[in-house]
C-alpha cells in the first residue's frame, strides 16, 4: 500500500482548513444552512465544490477552479454548461411536441430514414481523427450519462425500468429492418443527469446538465479523470503519474508493486485501483498522454536535479497541456474545420509563431451544451473495424472497435497495443456522407449492451436537452441574416434529395431536430464537417481561448513560456507524440491525422522535429 508523504498530508490538511464550499450551480459560497441541507441529503460532494483560496500566481489547477479570479468555481467540475439558444420544452420540461401538437416519431425511425447504414471510408482522415475528437469531447464533457444507463440503470428496457423516472428507453419501430424479428423492443437510455434531478436546485427550473469535468481543454480526463482524484493519480515522486508495467509497456494505473491492475481492471479479480477505462479512442489517447507526462517529467528531472516533485509535476503538466492544445488547435482542427476558416474566425494565428492574448476575465468560463451535442455528429464518421498491422505495415486482421468498450485491459494483451496503434494512423476513418457504420448503428457499445444504436441515442438526447429546432440554429449560424422557415430555405446546405428525406419524417421545417439537420447537411468546402457543426464548434473553440487565463500562448499568464519555449511547443504533432510514447512506432506520416500519400508518406521518427527540452533547464 502506498501513502502520501507527510509534507503533502500537512499541506492538504492546512488547505482544507482554508477551503470554502461553493454552490456548484450559483458559484457562490454556501451558507451554513445550505451546507447542512446538502449534507443531510447526501449530495454535498455533487452540489458543492470545496475550493481553496485563489492565488493569482499559481499553476493551472487540475480541478479547473480559480482560472477566473472573479468566478472561482466557474470552469471547475460539477458546474453548469450554458446554452447558445434558450431551451425549448413543453410544460413540466417534457420534450417538445411537433408544431401540430403531436409526439415526435421514434428517434430510431428518423435515424433509419436519414442515415444509410453501410461502410464508406474517407479519402483524407485516419481512424485517429475519430478517436481524437472522442477523446477531446470527454476532456470538457463528462460521459456520466452513458455510465448511468450502462452501469447503474441497465434495466430501462425491462419491467423494472417502467417505474424509474430516470429511464427513457428508445423504442424500436415495429418494422425495423434489423430488429423486426430479433425480439428486442428498445435500446436502453436514461434522461440526462441535471442539477434539478440530482436535487441541487428546484425541479421547477429549466433542466441544466451537470458536468463532471472541467470547462477547459486541460486534459482533465488525464489529471482529474474522476472529480477530485489528483492525489490518486500522482506518484509524488519525480513529478510522475502512477503507472504499472505490463510486458514492458507502461500503462496508467494506481497499482502497487507486483500487481497488474490495468490488465485485470475489467475482469472480476478484486483489483479495484484506479485505471481510466472507456471506449477504444479514449483508452488509446489516455495511455499516450499519461506516458507523455512521465516522459516530459523525466526530461525535466534530468536537466534540473534541484527541482522537487511539485515543480516537476506542474511544469511537466504545463508542457503536456500546451503540447496537446497546439496539436488540437493547429494540427487537428485545421484538417476538420479548414485552416483558412479558423484564421478568418480568429481561432488560430496565421503565419505568426509568437504570443497572443485574447483572454477576457469578464467572460464566465463555461462550455456550451451545443458544443458537446454537435460533437456527437462525429459518431457518423467512425469506422467500426479497427485494422491491425505488423511493423512492416502488413495487414494482420480486423477487430470490431466496439469490442474494446470498457475493456481497456485488452490493450495490455500481447502485441495488441502496437498493432492497434499502427492501424489507427494507417487506416482511413469513415466518410462524412450520411452513412453510418453498422457497428455504430446496431451494436454501439459492444459487449456492454446487447444491442445499442448510438446515432438514435444522439438524436433522442437532444429532445431531453430541450434543444430548439435545427432551423433556429441555422438562423443563429447565419448571423440572423436569413430566416429559415420552410424546407426551401434549407437548400443552401442540404441537397434536394435530403430535403425530400426530411419531409418524410418531419411535417414542417420548424420540426427538424438539430442532430437530424446536421446529419443531412453537405460538408462545407475546405473542411470535413457540415456547416452547423462548424458553426457550433467554432463558437466554443474561440470562447475557450477567451475564458482561459492559463492559455499557453499568453505571455502574461502565471509561469508563462518564454519565446524559445513557445517555439518548441509549436513543434507539437500527433506524429511526434507517437514517436515519443507510441508502441513500436518507428515510421509514421508527419501528418498522422491524414492518410499516407500525396506528400504525407511514412518517414522515420528521426525525421520528425523533436522538442529541445534544454530550453527548460534552469540556469545555475
Amino acid at each position: 500500500m502506498s501513502f502520501l508523504p507527510i509534507s503533502i498530508l500537512i499541506i492538504l490538511v492546512v488547505n482544507l482548513a482554508k477551503a470554502v464550499y461553493y454552490d456548484s450551480w450559483e458559484g457562490t459560497p454556501l451558507t451554513d444552512e445550505q451546507r447542512q441541507a446538502y449534507e443531510n441529503a447526501n449530495i454535498l460532494s455533487t452540489c458543492a465544490n470545496n475550493i481553496q483560496p485563489c492565488d493569482e500566481t499559481e499553476w493551472r489547477r487540475t480541478d479547473g477552479s480559480c482560472n477566473n479570479l472573479y468566478y472561482p468555481t466557474r470552469g471547475a467540475y460539477h458546474t453548469p454548461t450554458f446554452r447558445i439558444l434558450p431551451a425549448d420544452f413543453r410544460e413540466d420540461f417534457e420534450p417538445r411536441l411537433t408544431s401540430s401538437g403531436k409526439e415526435y416519431p421514434l428517434a430510431r425511425h428518423i435515424k433509419n430514414n436519414l442515415l444509410t447504414v453501410g461502410l464508406a471510408t474517407d479519402a483524407k482522415l485516419t481512424q485517429l481523427s475519430a478517436y481524437y475528437i472522442e477523446f477531446m469531447a470527454i476532456d470538457v464533457v463528462s460521459a456520466h450519462d452513458i455510465l448511468n444507463y450502462i452501469v447503474d440503470r441497465p434495466y430501462c428496457c425491462k419491467e423494472e425500468g417502467k417505474s424509474d423516472p430516470m429511464c427513457a428507453p428508445n423504442f424500436i419501430p415495429e418494422f425495423d429492418p434489423v430488429h423486426r424479428f430479433s425480439g428486442h423492443k428498445c435500446f436502453n437510455m436514461t434522461i440526462p443527469m441535471t442539477f434539478q434531478n440530482l436535487g441541487c436546485i428546484e425541479n421547477g427550473t429549466t433542466p441544466s446538465r451537470i458536468d463532471f469535468t472541467t470547462t477547459f481543454f486541460d486534459l482533465s480526463n488525464i489529471y482529474e479523470f474522476s472529480a477530485g482524484s489528483l492525489n490518486q493519480v500522482r506518484s509524488y515522486e519525480g513529478g510522475q503519474l502512477k503507472y504499472e508495467v505490463v510486458n514492458g509497456r507502461q500503462f496508467p494505473s494506481d497499482a502497487s508493486d507486483n500487481t497488474t491492475c490495468f490488465i485485470k481492471q475489467a475482469i472480476s479479480t478484486g483489483c479495484s485501483r484506479n485505471v481510466p477505462n472507456g471506449v477504444l479512442g479514449s483508452n488509446l489517447f489516455t495511455t499516450w498522454f499519461w506516458r507523455f507526462h512521465n516522459y516530459v517529467a523525466q526530461q525535466l528531472a534530468n536537466l534540473n536535479s534541484s527541482w522537487d516533485d511539485e515543480r516537476l509535476f506542474y511544469t511537466a503538466r504545463d508542457i503536456v497541456v500546451a503540447f496537446h492544445l497546439q496539436m488540437f488547435y493547429y494540427e487537428f482542427l485545421p484538417e476538420i474545420l479548414g485552416k483558412d476558416n479558423m484564421i478568418e474566425d480568429e481561432i488560430i494565428l496565421g503565419n505568426s509563431t509568437g504570443f497572443r492574448d485574447i483572454y477576457d476575465e469578464t467572460v464566465v468560463p463555461q462550455i456550451a451544451l451545443e458544443y458537446a451535442y454537435a460533437s456527437r455528429w462525429f459518431h457518423t464518421i467512425q469506422y467500426g473495424a479497427q485494422k491491425l498491422f505488423d511493423k512492416n505495415f502488413n495487414f494482420i486482421k480486423e477487430v470490431p472497435m466496439v469490442n474494446f468498450s470498457l475493456s481497456v485491459q485488452s490493450l495490455a494483451v500481447g502485441d495488441i497495443m502496437s498493432t492497434v496503434t499502427r492501424g489507427s494512423y494507417y487506416q482511413a476513418t469513415g466518410k462524412a456522407d450520411s452513412t453510418v457504420d453498422p457497428d455504430i448503428s446496431d451494436i454501439g457499445l459492444g459487449p456492454v449492451q446487447e444491442v445499442f444504436d448510438i446515432p438514435t441515442t444522439d438524436l433522442a438526447k437532444g429532445r431531453y436537452f430541450g434543444l430548439p429546432s435545427y432551423t433556429k440554429y441555422r438562423d443563429f449560424c447565419s448571423g440572423y441574416s436569413k430566416k429559415h422557415v420552410d424546407f426551401d430555405d434549407l437548400t443552401d446546405h442540404i441537397s434536394d434529395e435530403k430535403i425530400q428525406q426530411l419531409k418524410q419524417v418531419y411535417e414542417t421545417a420548424e420540426d427538424i431536430e438539430l442532430m437530424a439537420g446536421i446529419w443531412v447537411e453537405n460538408v462545407i468546402e475546405g473542411a470535413q464537417v457540415p456547416p452547423t457543426v462548424h458553426c457550433l464548434l467554432s463558437n466554443q473553440l474561440k470562447r475557450s481561448i477567451i475564458i482561459d487565463r492559463h492559455w499557453y500562448e499568453r505571455p502574461n499568464r502565471p509561469h508563462a513560456f518564454n519565446y524559445e519555449q513557445l517555439q518548441e511547443i509549436r513543434k507539437a504533432s500527433l506524429a511526434l507524440l507517437l514517436c515519443y510514447v507510441g508502441d513500436d512506432v518507428e515510421k509514421i506520416q508527419p501528418k498522422a491525422f491524414t492518410i499516407v500519400g500525396k506528400g504525407n508518406n511514412l518517414v522515420s521518427c528521426d525525421e520528425i522535429p523533436a522538442i529541445d527540452f534544454t530550453h527548460w533547464k534552469e540556469e545555475s
